[in-house]
């Protein structure tokens, strides 16, 4: 008697493809894990234990986490091996002669900085003069004191501040998650090169499609913070007359900007007034016979209505017979 093979159903062998598939990822997974945290704790007597080996413990018997610090340790090598990584900007405001020949100076300084013109705006007064304006220069950070000296040159400063800001951490772990990420973006080609079936294909190429934009998210994100890094942007605000000095806070400068606003919130209200009061009369003179009119017939109506609704009085006595 022959024996009849059970073969799996269509459901069934896609879970199985399934399976594999999550299997063969996740392998891929730990083993760029371990690959790069290998790399990293080369020839460090920090890293994890070697295989078949007990981690040590304490009096207590607690096992003492080795994965965590060879992290910790892979990360502090990391940062550096990178350097510190900051964000530096500065801002000046300059009174100046003339915010024309001002601002092509500082055109000259940003170029000869190696540096670029951001933008620009100059804005005329009501002599037709121009009075005030703004010029955004950047510059590679490494000059960017420089920079700032050869500005100050321009005019007289009136006000300047600069501020710096450590992205070592974000840079460094966006480093790393680009580096990661392109060792799976290439495990997926590879895997899809070799898969056989529909169902693996499409769950591959699925896999490969949300990897590759989240790839190309991160790779956006480290140029954006090269760039930040590597140019510092510098604003300059130019006048030909003193700049108004910051109020400091306190109960004086409070009310100063409380009468500030009263008087500007008066003013705005006059105005409104002003405008409307024309029309107010103009109006006004219209509907005035009007309401009178349609008073008076108001107050007539009522008594002629009561003369209508008296009683008539008694007719002539007819003639008597006799």
């Amino acid at each position: 008697m022959s024996k009849q093979v059970l073969r799996p159903s269509g459901l069934r062998r896609r879970r199985i493809a399934g399976v594999a598939l999550a299997g063969l990822l996740a392998m891929g997974g730990l083993s760029a894990c371990g690959g790069s945290g290998d790399d990293s704790a080369s020839g460090s007597d920090g890293g994890m234990p070697a295989s078949g080996e007990i981690a040590p413990q304490d009096k207590a018997g607690k096992t003492y986490d080795g994965d965590t610090a060879a992290k910790s340790e892979s990360a502090n090598q990391a940062r550096a091996s990178v350097g510190q990584k900051l964000v530096r900007r500065a801002n000046l405001q300059l009174k100046v002669d003339s915010l024309t020949t001002s601002a092509q100076r500082i055109r000259t300084i940003a170029t000869q900085q190696s540096g670029a013109v951001l933008s620009e705006e100059l804005y005329a007064g009501e002599s037709g003069r121009d009075t005030t304006g703004s010029i955004t220069i950047s510059v590679p950070a490494a000059s960017l004191d420089a920079t700032i000296a050869l500005i100050e040159k321009v005019g007289e400063v009136q006000v300047r501040n600069s501020s710096s800001e450590d992205v070592t951490g974000t840079y460094v772990d966006t480093e790393a998650r680009v580096k990661s990420m392109t060792t799976s973006v290439a495990r997926i080609r590879e895997l899809l090169s070799k898969a056989t079936s529909v169902g693996d294909l499409i769950a591959l190429e699925n896999e490969l499609s949300q990897r590759q934009a989240e790839l190309d998210a991160l790779t956006a994100q480290l140029a954006n913070l090269k760039d930040s890094v590597s140019m510092s942007p510098i604003s300059i605000s130019l006048s030909t007359d003193d700049f108004e000095p910051v109020a400091a806070g306190g109960f004086l400068s409070g009310l100063k900007a409380g009468w500030s606003a009263f008087t500007a919130s008066l003013a705005v209200l006059v105005t409104v007034v002003g405008a409307v009061l024309p029309f107010a009369v103009a109006i006004g003179v219209v509907l005035a016979p009007v309401i009178w009119w349609m008073r008076r017939r108001r107050t007539a109506r009522p008594a002629f209505v009561a003369a209508m609704a008296q009683p008539a009085g008694p007719g002539p006595m007819p003639p008597s017979a006799g």
